[in-house]
């Protein structure tokens, strides 16, 4: 296995592969801004900023012009400019781990696992839509211009957007895609260069992944880490409009933590995509779901497995439900004790504040609603449309069978 990467150093620090050509924060603002290098930009984002047009490989009226491979941070070249096509987009990021794929790496991604990086990044995955993910994704990309409006709004930082896909100079798989980038204003240290990643949930999916705390959510946080790692940045923001609602964290670099995402990202290249080794399922429901149709089955087919780590699987398998049946129990007793206490009011409070509630705002009991009062539910009985899956299993039965769920059962012996 190959030795711990190095760290990028952080900006102003000696670093063997940057060249006297990569330009400074000041010359990358020039370019955006049409100044010359030491001027400030032609116009301050207050009260109401826009924000401004990367660096391009056509920028004129400045005297720095950028092209692909150039360097563009302290630790990063250009490896794709922005606006290129999505086909090349998508070259260029199956050639590296990005931000998202740490995470996933990670396993801090709801929706993906390292097996899921693993099968993109070898040309393994298969074509599937989820429209509810691609919508979500549509509506996050085309929100990013407003959380970005918003945040510079909010920090009086001057907002630039990133000039496409970088790629640290001494680690090629090394890849980033960030959001936008920030400059300080004029009173501050205006060389620095920062990351901006920008998000948008609904309060539902804020609360779950944790944006009311004093700490930016892991899963954004590792991305924005991962692009001071890839730049050699200082600093990173990760803004996130929370409904109508703008919540922002500043992120310092910390080497320590660049130094486990470098050689975490490392170990998952060289010993799983390079070497062509799927890496072992991890524990997340979206890796069980992966998993359920990452195979054509074939009907009654069988495979030897080995049997001693079958049996040690079986009996961790074993053991966990039976820890998990205890801890349900324990759960349950304590939640009814909640109730108990409740009684028959819906809010419980300490110092006249809410503490918890116990309110009928659940699943409706429609069975027990039809043997109850059949009339009634007579009433509001409708017929809804459905798949007949008895007559498709019938007359289609290789299509039934295509579309039915995998379900792992494993003997109580033997």
């Amino acid at each position: 296995m190959n030795s711990v990467p190095e760290t990028p150093p952080a900006p102003g620090e000696s670093h063997t592969s940057r060249t006297a050509s990569t330009p400074p924060a000041a010359e990358l603002l020039a370019a955006a801004t049409g100044t010359k290098a030491g001027e400030g930009p032609s116009r301050r984002l207050t009260p109401a900023p826009e924000t401004l047009p990367a660096p391009s490989g056509t920028a004129t009226g400045s005297e720095t012009t950028i092209r692909v491979s150039d360097p563009v941070a302290p630790t990063a070249r250009l490896l794709l400019a922005a606006g290129a096509s999505e086909e090349a987009w998508r070259e260029a990021r199956a050639g590296g781990a990005g931000g998202s794929d740490v995470a996933a790496i990670l396993g801090m991604d709801a929706y993906r696992g390292p097996l899921h990086v693993w099968l993109e990044k070898t040309g393994q995955a298969s074509e599937r839509h989820n429209a509810r993910l691609e919508r979500a994704a549509r509506r996050g990309h085309r929100l990013e211009g407003l959380v970005a409006e918003f945040f510079a709004e909010d920090s009086g930082l001057t907002v630039i957007d990133s000039p496409g896909t970088l790629q640290h100079v001494d680690h090629p798989h090394w890849i980033a895609n960030p959001d936008r980038l920030t400059v300080a204003p004029d009173d501050q240290a205006r060389d620095e260069l920062g990351v901006l990643e920008c998000k948008s949930r609904t309060w539902r999916s804020a609360r779950i992944e944790g944006w009311h705390g004093e700490q930016a959510p892991d899963r954004p946080a590792i991305q924005a880490h991962w692009y001071l790692t890839v730049t050699g940045y200082r600093c990173a923001y990760v803004a996130g409009l929370i409904d109508d609602d703008l919540t922002w964290f500043r992120l310092e670099r910390d080497e320590e933590l660049s130094a486990l995402l470098a050689d975490a990202v490392d170990r998952f290249w060289h010993n799983h995509v390079l070497a062509g080794v799927p890496p072992k399922p991890d524990g997340s429901q979206a890796t069980a779901e992966l998993l359920a149709r990452l195979w054509d089955t074939r009907e009654e087919a069988t495979v030897e497995v080995d049997p001693v780590e079958t049996m040690l699987l079986k009996q961790r398998r074993r053991e966990l439900k039976e820890e998990i049946a205890y801890l349900g129990d324990q759960l349950t007793e304590a939640e009814n004790q909640l109730r108990a206490n409740a009684g028959e009011a819906e809010v419980a409070t300490i110092g006249g504040r809410p503490a918890y509630t116990w309110r009928r705002n659940g699943q409706f009991a429609a069975a027990r609603l039809r043997d109850a009062e059949p009339d009634l539910a007579a009433q509001y009985t409708h017929l809804v449309p459905a798949v007949d899956t008895e007559r498709l299993a019938q007359e289609h039965p290789e299509t039934y069978r295509k579309y039915r769920a995998r379900v792992l059962r494993v003997p109580s012996e033997g």
